[in-house]
Parts: C-alpha cells; sequence; structure tokens
C-alpha cells in the first residue's frame, strides 16, 4: 500500500504515512489518503488476518481431536484445513440443533448463550455449518426458535445486556442463514421452499397471546448478509402475493402492526433493547440493499417499483397506531434499498468509486425512482431524502449535466421531476449537504475534465448548475417556512455523507473539491445565521463566494484562457455569474415561482 501512502502496523491498524514535501520532491505530487481509501484498507488487512486466526483454530481444534486419546494417535483426520473446517461446521450445528430440540431456549443463561453466539460468529461463513444448521432445524424450526428465543414475554422480554447480546446472535443467525441461502442442494432447496410456505402460518408460544406470522420472524433474521438472488425473488414475492392476494383490501398497519402478532423480534436497532420489527416488508428490504444486483432487478420491474414507491402504505412499527416517533423503519430500509438499485453499490459496505460507470439497469432504476418520488411532490417520505441524496450524487455527471441543461426538454435526466426531487432533498439540512457534496464534486471533475470546444463551456455549466440547486433549496424553504422546528434543522453540516457513492478524485482535483466546498459551507452557515433569507428572483447570489471558487478552480485548469488572464477575473465571474441567473431563472420558470 505504499504507493497510496497507507501504514499497517504490527496490530494491523492501518493509518495514513504521507512523506514531507522535500523528501518526496514535490509536495504537490504527494498522495493523501482519503478516509474512504483507509476505510477499504483496513478492511482488506482484517479481513486477512481473520482469515489467518481462523486458520489456526481450525487446525489447533483438529489436532486436539486427534489427540483425544495419549497413547493412541492413529484415528484417521482430515486431509485439508477445508474439510477439517467442515466437518468441524457439522459437528457444531448438530450440537446446537439438539440443544435447541430440547426446547425453552428461552430459558437459556447468559453464559450458554454468549456461547451459542461465540459459534455462530466462527462458523457462520463455513457451508459445512450454515446448510447443516438450517437443514437440520427444518423451516419451522429456524422459525420457532427465533419466535421463542426473541420473546418469551411473560414480563421477561430482554433488555440490556441480554437485548444486546440477542443482537449479536440475530446478526449472526441472519449472515449464516444468508450464506446458507446460496447452496442449491435438494435440502437447502426444500428448506427455502418450506420457509416461503411457513410465511403465512403463525407461530406462538408456551405462556403468550402473540402469534406472529412466518414471514414476520424470518424477515428478522434476514437483516443481515447477502441472500441468494432466487431466494429474494421467491421470498418477495411471497410477501407481496401476502399482501396484495390472500388478503382483501390488505391493510399493513391493521395486519402486521396488530398488537396481537407483534412479538419483539428485533435487537438489531440502534435503540439499545429491541424492537417489534413487525413490519416483514422491511427486513425484506434490508436482505435486498445487501445484493445490489438483484436489488435493481427488483425494482427495474414497473410492478414492484409502483408498490413499493406508489401504492404500498407503511407505518410507524414503534406505534402502529399512534405518532410514535415520526420515523418509518420500513420506509427507511426502502431507501436503501433503493439505492442499492440504483448505484449497484451496498449501502452497508465501504467503498471507494472509481468512476461514474453505471449498467442500464441502475440508470433505469434511477429515472423510475425520479418518475415515481416525483410525483408525491410535498408527500415525499422525508425517509428517502438521505438515500437519494447519495443516489444523485453517484449520478453526479448526469446531474450536473441535467441541471445545466440550455434545453430543459432534451437533458439527461428529466429536468422537471430531478428539481423537484432535489427540493425535497433540500427540505433537510443533511440530505441537502449531501446533494451538494456530490454535486459539487461533479462540477470540479466536470472542469478539469477535456472536452471539445471552448473550455468557458464548463465554466457556464458550473453556473448554471448552481443556479439550479438554489432553486431547488429555495423552494425546500418556502415550502417548510411555517414550520417552527425548521431553523434548528439548519446547523453546521459535516461533510462526508456522500463519500461511498460519489467516485474518488486524484490530489489535484480533490484539493478543488475541497476548496469549492469550504467556500459553499461558509455561504452556508451565514446564510443560516441571517435567518435562511434568501431572494426567490436571485437565489444564485448568496453564492457569490462559491461561484468565486469555483471560478478559481476553472482558471487554475486553463491558465492560458483568456479569461483567466491578469485584468480579465471580472469577466470571468461575469461568465459564471450570469450562466446562474440563467440557471436560477430557468429552474423557477419550470417550478411556477415569478419573480418578484
Amino acid at each position: 500500500m505504499a504507493k497510496r501512502n497507507i501504514y499497517v502496523n504490527g496490530n494491523g491498524k492501518v493509518s495514513a504515512s504521507v512523506p514531507s514535501g522535500a523528501a518526496a520532491g514535490d509536495g504537490n505530487d504527494i498522495h493523501q489518503p482519503t478516509d474512504e481509501e483507509l476505510d477499504v484498507a483496513q478492511r482488506r488487512i482484517t479481513r486477512i488476518l481473520w482469515e489467518a486466526t481462523e486458520t489456526d483454530r481450525i487446525v489447533a481444534r483438529a489436532l486436539r481431536s486427534l489427540a483425544k486419546n495419549k497413547y493412541d494417535f492413529t484415528e484417521q483426520g482430515p486431509n485439508s484445513v477445508k474439510e477439517a473446517d467442515r466437518e468441524q461446521g457439522e459437528a457444531d450445528a448438530e450440537y446446537w440443533r439438539k440443544e435447541i430440540a430440547k426446547g425453552h431456549v428461552d430459558g437459556w443463561s447468559q453464559d450458554k448463550l454468549d456461547r451459542f453466539n461465540g459459534m455462530l460468529k466462527e462458523q457462520r461463513g463455513n457451508p459445512g455449518f450454515t446448510e447443516s444448521f438450517a437443514t437440520g432445524l427444518g423451516a419451522d424450526g429456524t422459525l420457532q426458535f427465533w419466535r421463542d428465543l426473541a420473546d418469551p414475554g411473560q414480563g421477561h422480554t430482554p433488555e440490556g445486556e441480554r437485548a444486546k447480546l440477542l443482537g449479536e446472535v440475530q446478526t449472526n443467525l441472519s449472515v449464516s442463514l444468508a450464506n446458507a441461502s446460496h447452496s442449491h442442494s435438494p435440502a437447502m432447496e426444500a428448506w427455502k421452499r418450506d420457509i416461503i410456505a411457513d410465511g403465512a402460518k403463525q407461530f406462538g408460544h408456551e405462556g403468550i397471546m402473540t402469534k406472529p406470522y412466518g414471514f414476520q420472524i424470518m424477515s428478522n433474521l434476514m437483516v443481515k448478509g447477502k441472500f441468494d438472488g432466487d431466494f429474494l425473488r421467491d421470498y418477495g414475492d411471497a410477501v407481496r402475493t401476502f399482501e396484495t392476494k390472500a388478503k382483501k383490501n390488505f391493510d399493513p398497519v391493521a395486519i402486521w402492526g396488530n398488537p396481537g402478532l407483534a412479538a419483539q423480534l428485533d435487537y438489531t436497532g440502534t435503540g439499545g433493547d429491541g424492537e417489534l420489527g413487525s413490519d416483514p416488508m422491511g427486513g425484506y428490504l434490508k436482505a435486498v440493499s445487501h445484493n445490489p444486483d438483484f436489488a435493481t432487478e427488483l425494482f427495474r420491474q414497473d410492478d414492484w417499483a409502483d408498490y413499493l414507491l406508489k401504492d404500498r402504505q407503511f407505518y410507524d412499527e414503534d406505534d402502529p397506531f399512534g405518532k410514535g416517533d415520526g420515523i418509518v423503519q420500513s420506509r427507511d430500509a426502502l431507501g436503501k434499498a433503493l439505492l442499492a438499485a440504483g448505484s449497484g453499490l451496498d449501502p452497508d459496505q465501504p467503498h471507494v468509486v472509481t468512476s461514474y460507470q453505471h449498467t442500464d439497469g441502475q440508470r433505469q432504476v434511477l429515472e423510475s425512482a425520479l418518475g415515481h418520488l416525483s410525483d408525491k411532490g410535498d408527500d415525499f417520505p422525508s425517509e428517502l431524502r438521505d438515500d437519494m441524496a447519495s443516489l444523485l450524487g453517484n449520478w453526479g455527471d448526469e446531474v450536473h449535466r441535467s441541471a445545466s441543461s440550455l434545453d430543459t426538454g432534451s437533458s439527461p435526466l428529466d429536468y422537471k421531476e430531478l428539481l423537484e426531487v432535489s427540493k425535497q432533498i433540500s427540505r433537510d439540512q443533511d440530505a441537502y449537504g449531501t446533494l451538494m457534496e456530490g454535486v459539487n464534486h461533479a462540477i470540479i471533475a466536470d472542469i478539469h475534465t477535456e472536452h471539445p470546444g471552448d473550455p468557458e463551456e464548463e465554466l457556464k455549466r458550473a453556473g448554471q448548475t448552481v443556479g439550479f440547486m438554489e432553486s431547488a433549496r429555495y423552494q425546500a424553504i418556502e415550502t417548510d417556512k411555517e414550520d417552527p422546528s425548521w431553523p434548528a434543522k439548519w446547523g453546521y453540516h459535516v461533510l462526508g455523507g456522500a463519500a461511498n457513492f460519489i467516485p474518488g478524485a486524484g490530489d489535484a482535483v480533490q484539493r478543488g473539491i475541497d476548496a469549492a466546498a469550504y467556500a459553499w459551507q461558509v455561504e452556508e452557515q451565514n446564510r443560516i445565521d441571517d435567518d435562511a433569507a434568501i431572494d426567490n428572483s436571485h437565489n444564485f447570489q448568496s453564492r457569490q463566494g462559491y461561484l468565486q471558487a469555483l471560478g478559481e478552480e476553472w482558471s487554475s485548469v486553463h491558465p492560458d484562457h483568456r479569461l483567466t488572464q491578469a485584468g480579465n477575473e471580472y469577466l470571468r465571474q461575469d461568465s459564471i455569474g450570469n450562466s446562474a441567473f440563467n440557471g436560477n431563472s430557468t429552474a423557477n420558470r419550470i417550478a411556477g415561482i415569478a419573480p418578484q
């Protein structure tokens, strides 16, 4: 990792190791590792060390097994580490299957549950364990096991340390089942069919009246790990069929949120103690987000896109029949699945994006999302703002080219839909900041990219996009100006929200991105301090510092252009400023905003 100036110490921890300018010869050519590069490097090193530790563990266990009889070391052992690993996994699966079959798993001591969790963590990637464990329990046994363990009821609902440990068990069990789902053996194929068939079956528990459906239980065992795409397709179709056909006039709140069904099944949230996890579509969509290729396939289907983005009703699982905390958990999962579908990236995995390359399917998902969500107007779900901001950042070049289009009728993305979605995103401070990170990156990247013709076009496009975004920002402020909590929403935004979804940049480009972002941040904070004041006829005027920073970056890339020559600073700023005016005026006109 020396070329990227990343150092790995003796404990396997990575850090930036940047030589001084004098040592490198030219300080401008020194690469400063980004946080994303460090995250990815750390994951790789951690994986390598984990694999080495796993090999040691497997071999040591095999040797201990062979040496059980100190007078006889002739027993035939496994022929390879892989064979030993499979045998150990199968043995662990059989041991714990028998323990579970004894019943009363809700009475397991904390120590026994901890041992079970430790085994799951060790074996969750071992096919010898994952398939044997799932098929050994069977579909009914798998669902009943989690239903009994997660919610004993009778005043003994887990909390505190027990709930925290159950969160780890749920995670490791989910990953185990996800890995098992990739097996296509007859036994696993039967398990998958039976799990789906059990979705409409209710599972009770001794001494407690609530009887959740199999779909509700299984979806909480799908929140982590990458499940097989074929299984996800069949399982999702079954859930949707249950909602739309098996139950006439289906109401998710009345069925999934019914207190008579709502066992406590999810311990992976951030609340500390467990949550209901009552909406099976939520857990399913989390699983979809962890398999981006399948996510793209799912959202490319018009019937599924219509169902999830337009037709289906979502509800607050914390308090289905009341106000709850205002956050709809399953819709938040919908946002992550949509982000995965349009970007091809797992939102829960750090990664370094190297370019704006996308598939036709991902583009189709983006265009469909813009169409569906723009139609919602001010009813745009708040849970989708941050994910759509990241998705637009992932498609930053297309967003920039669309926002700067002179002909709004032929922009790469539908101009009006993009404007409406940008407005809705801008109603949330963090989502708005994430959107502007992606847009700023795209503008600077475009300035640094060679184009045919006069480079001034890049300058004018930059201004045009700034004007477009300011119109969206103004519309957001106008929409929520009567909300008394609005000023409190606009504190300082920490850059980095879009980092996982926008392409990494070379050092020179990154310096330009940072300089422009700083200018934007300063002006945003000044505007916040001035009660978010903005002029609807010249929205872009509050962005003069940002426009100046963009102009200076443009000049640094084109030092020989006439607008860069000494004495022509006014002409350069006039060019980008007039373009901002045009972009702002066009967006306002499309939005139906009359100048005042």
